[in-house]
Formats: C-alpha cells, structure tokens, sequence
C-alpha cells in the first residue's frame, strides 16, 4: 500500500487576499500573554518572579529535561503575573508582561565557532520550534536527528488555503533562507538540500533560483511540486521530493533527512547570524470576514482581538479559525494569545453544521485519501463502537488532513471520528498498564 502514489484533492487556495501584501509589523502591545507550553513535550519551567523587569528577548522559561524549549520575553517590561489562561493548548501557565514601551532588548551571546554540538545548543538556547503548525523543538530534531543524515528538505509549500506567511517569508528572506541552508549543510555535512514549493509560486521559485545562481550555492535545488493538497506533509513530501519512504513509525532523520519549514529556517537565521531568540513570527491574518487582511510580523503572547482590529476588525457573522480551514480548529475566544505554531488566522463566513446524510458509497474518501487507508471504513468502526478494530485499519496512520471529509459528499465527519476512536484505543491501552 505504501508504493502507491499519494492522491490528495485540487482544492481553491483563497491566498490572494495576502498574497500580494508585504509584511507588517505589528503594532506593540500594552501587554502579552506567553504561555509557557507553546510546543510539543513539556512546558518550559518559570524563571521570573511578579514584578521583574525583563527585556525583549530575555529567558522567563528555561527547557525542562526531555522534549522541551525555551521561551523568552517578546516585549520588555514587567512581569505583572504567573497564571492560568486560556490558550490555543487549553489552559496552562503564562507568563503576563506589561510593555515599559523602552523596547529593550536581550540578544544572545555572538558564536565563534558552529559544529553539530554548537548548532543545536543554539536552536535550544534560541527557543526554535517547528512553525508549520507541529510545534516539535527544533533543537531536539537536530540533536537525535542529525546524526546520520544526507539530505535537508525545506517545506516551503504551504498547502492550507488563505495562508500565505511561508509565501511572504520566501520572497522577502531568499538571501537569508539560502545562507541558513548552506550552513546547515556545511555543519551536518549535506549531499543535497531541497527547497520543496507547489507549482504556483513562480514569483518564490525565480527568486531562489537567482539567488542560488548568483551566490553559486552548490547542491541546494528548489523542488516544484503539484498544487494538490497535502504536499506539506513531511513523510509524503520526502518521498515527492527524494523518493524516500517513511514507515510507520519513523521519523524524517531515520531514513537520512533533515527537513524543516521554511519559516523555521528563517527563524534559525536570526539566532545564528542575528543573535536573537525565537519572539516573534510572521502571522497571516485574513479571510471574507475581514476587511483589511495583512501578513503581520507578530510579538508572541500578544491576543487575536488585537490582531483583528489591526486589519480592521471582522464583520457580519464569522467563524474563526486557527490554522486553514483543512486542518485548523475553530475557537471563540479572541483574548487567546497566539503562539510559536499560529501561521494563521482566519476569519470565514459563519459556518453552520452540515446536514449529514447516509454514505453513498462512491469510495472518494477511500480514492483521495494521501495515506491509502479507508477514512469510511474507520468512522464506521467508532460510531458502531469497535474500537478493536483501530490496528486492523490502520487508523493511527492517518495525518489529519481532512481530504477525506473535504472530499465526502454525504458530510459525514470522517476525520473527526478517526481522531475519535484514536484516542479511544489510546484510552484502552492505557488502561491496561
């Protein structure tokens, strides 16, 4: 089943509301709220007390043991809490800043040398996360990853529909997104490194194909791949890009690559060449029920309510979104601040729920589905109760990309309900130890 070629679906892009627009930066704000679990694995342990002063870029959370990360001060001023709140990860400790507006700033200790050992430690000092969506520690990638590795991807596709942050970073950071590749390269020792974008970005692939002419870049190449959804999936966009399979099971440095976002790399640049740590990103803020959509360079920790109004605020009846409509989850409360993996906000026409009606058996869940596995056959295990049947179907395999129900004309809500009996076979797994 894993030798088929992924399918997918062609769905619309609605990227031109930001497509064209450069970043901004956001405006600073009276105050941000960073939570302390912004990635996968533990949260980062509290390192200041109320009433502390701080600087931009200043440690307030060091990595625990494990899968963990730093996170520092995005804005400087003073520590006016320790609490609770609500986040796009439920609820957990924050650390609350109010601005001094002095703009301070905390940047880390210039490198005199990079090898294998220094890279990572400077990724984990930096407080680099995944920015495609995952949020996994960069640092711990390149540590447990790297060790036996020959090739770099960069996922630069960027498949979710209205997001178009990946987009802007590649056009306005080629030189800066090329020289954090080259050093990769060096430092891990490369044969190759891919830069993976759809076929619709035309603008994006001259760009690096210039610059990689004129800086004379050796065995870096850009990669086009077809616009068809999911094409940033790490296991499906190695074996597009270098025919590369990964089971179940495997990670990307397994099977000898390295591969991270495009927006991550940028973000390696300015910890490496630029010093500082990981505090802000770029955000894409857009949708029918905005009424000035933007690409904003964003302080983390600060709240969606201040993002709306700085495009405009929302009109009419919306749904709002965090991520794409594919993949992203919808949530109501605009004082949540975003984190280290929002790419995007976007603001939709009021969604309502489907009217649902009896599968009609045409397969096109089954068809599209990137992963070959059987998204009808799945659902109809959870909602008739046989959770046992979770391993025969392969259901953990699944990447929740919701083709499957962007696909099912009856509306039935197939990927939620793969998700489901997911966690109910985890559920009965852990009972049992």
């Amino acid at each position: 089943m894993w030798k088929f070629k992924p399918k997918g679906a062609e769905i619309p892009k609605y990227k031109d509301h930001t497509k064209n627009l450069p970043i901004e930066r956001a405006d600073s704000p009276a105050q941000v709220v960073i939570p302390l679990g912004m990635h996968i694995g533990k949260p980062a342990k509290a390192v200041v007390d109320e009433k502390d002063k701080v600087k931009k870029g200043s440690v307030i959370g060091e990595a625990e043991d494990g899968v963990s990360t730093n996170v520092h001060a995005t804005i400087s001023g003073t520590v006016i809490a320790i609490e609770e709140r609500n986040t796009f990860r439920g609820e957990q400790l924050c650390v609350i800043i109010e601005n001094d507006g002095t703009g301070e700033e905390k940047t880390l200790d210039p490198l005199e040398s990079i090898d294998e050992e220094t890279f990572s430690a400077r990724l984990e000092e930096a407080g680099i996360t995944g920015k495609g969506g995952a949020g996994f520690p960069t640092a711990v990638k390149y540590k447990t990853e790297a060790k036996k590795v020959g090739y770099l991807v960069v996922n630069g596709t960027e498949c979710e529909p209205y997001s178009t942050t990946d987009y802007r970073v590649m056009l306005e950071y080629t030189e800066e997104i090329l020289a954090v590749i080259a050093k990769i390269m060096d430092v891990y020792t490369l044969e190759e490194a891919h830069i993976a974008v759809e076929d619709h970005m035309d603008d994006v692939i001259a760009r690096f194909e210039q610059f990689i002419q004129e800086k004379e870049y050796a065995s870096i190449y850009v990669s086009i791949l077809p616009s068809t959804y999911p094409q940033g999936h790490a296991g499906l966009q190695i074996r597009q890009v270098l025919g590369i399979e990964i089971e179940t099971g495997q990670r990307s440095g397994d099977v000898g690559v390295l591969q991270s976002n495009v927006s991550t790399i940028k973000a390696m640049y300015d910890a490496i060449f630029s010093n500082r740590p990981f505090t802000e990103r770029v955000i894409t803020v857009t949708g029918p029920r905005l009424s000035s959509p933007k690409n904003l360079l964003v302080p983390l920790g600060v709240s969606v309510q201040s993002l709306l109004d700085q495009c405009g605020g929302l009109t009419g009846e919306y749904t709002l979104i965090n991520g794409g409509p594919m993949m992203g989850k919808a949530f109501e409360n605009l004082d949540i601040p975003v984190d280290k993996d929002t790419t995007t906000i976007t603001a939709l026409d009021k969604m309502e729920e489907p009217a649902r009606s009896a599968c009609i058996r045409c397969a096109k869940c089954i068809e599209n589905c990137p992963v070959r596995i059987q998204p009808i056959h799945i659902s109809n295990a959870y909602e008739n109760g046989e959770y046992e049947k979770a391993v025969s179907l392969k259901s953990d395999i699944c990447i929740s990309c919701g083709v499957c129900t962007f696909s099912c004309p009856a509306r039935i809500p197939l990927l939620d309900n793969i998700q489901k009996l997911n966690e109910k076979w985890k559920e009965m797994q852990d009972a049992k130890e």
